[in-house]
């Protein structure tokens, strides 16, 4: 999943730079699992040589130099770019991937390519992108959505079956952030999987105008979904530097 790695970076980008947080723990902890994150910066946008890949704490510690503030997460779609704003090449490249890191204030992004069991990490130029909604009212726009997909899905006869399995990663947010968004994380993300593991399947479902409003039951719930996870993912103004 995109998402993952991409939320992991995100976080910890935030946290190293409103923590004391240390580049080489943070770029433990977003590796956790994988076998290595690399980073290319064929521009030379953070410094970094542009004819290797580089390792994340050599990235986390220019970061800090030369990219301070915060950062925003994008997990775009097709008509739905969420905070991006371009240029085209990073659009496009946030599309293929479904994932994008944008720093708040624009001149940087991170886009993510996985390599078997590693990430690689591409440095793109970036837009000012445009504001995250607030969490607190993306959750309840998703808990007004999961009400909503319940009802529908239940008078469509369309949620039978049995209930998709999901694994999640214990903590989808870093300690540091508030437990308020750490809660909103999971649920998001919980239920973005959900969404996404019935819209790939409709087995169960009888007829083809039951396939059709069952799916655009679930694209509006994973859109909720998705906007309550960018959103609980941005670092909040009222939690002061540690």
């Amino acid at each position: 999943m995109p998402e993952l790695a991409a939320i992991t970076l995100v976080t910890h980008l935030n946290a190293l730079q409103h923590t004391p947080l240390s580049a080489d723990v943070a770029a433990s902890q977003v590796a956790h699992a994988d076998v290595a994150h690399h980073v290319v910066d064929p521009e030379g946008l953070l410094g970094l040589d542009p004819l290797r890949a580089n390792d994340l704490t050599t990235t986390l510690l220019a970061v800090q130099l030369l990219a301070p503030g915060s950062w925003l997460l994008a997990l775009p779609r097709p008509g739905a770019l969420g905070v991006l704003r371009g240029p085209p090449a990073l659009t496009t490249a946030a599309l293929q991937a479904g994932a994008a890191v944008v720093h708040a204030d624009g001149g940087w992004a991170f886009v993510p390519h996985r390599v078997g069991p590693a990430v690689q990490w591409q440095v793109l130029p970036a837009a000012r992108p445009f504001p995250s909604p607030g969490s607190a009212e993306a959750e309840r726009v998703l808990a007004t959505e999961v009400i909503s997909a319940s009802r529908e899905l239940a008078r469509l006869d369309a949620a039978s079956g049995a209930r998709p399995e999901v694994e999640l990663p214990a903590g989808v947010l870093p300690a540091a952030y508030p437990a308020r968004q750490q809660r909103a994380a999971e649920r998001a993300l919980r239920l973005l999987t959900v969404a996404e593991t019935a819209l790939a399947d409709d087995r169960d479902v009888l007829s083809s105008f039951a396939v059709t409003q069952r799916a655009e039951v679930l694209r509006r719930l994973e859109a909720a979904a998705t906007d309550a996870l960018c959103a609980a993912c941005a670092w909040p103004e009222e939690v002061p530097r540690r």
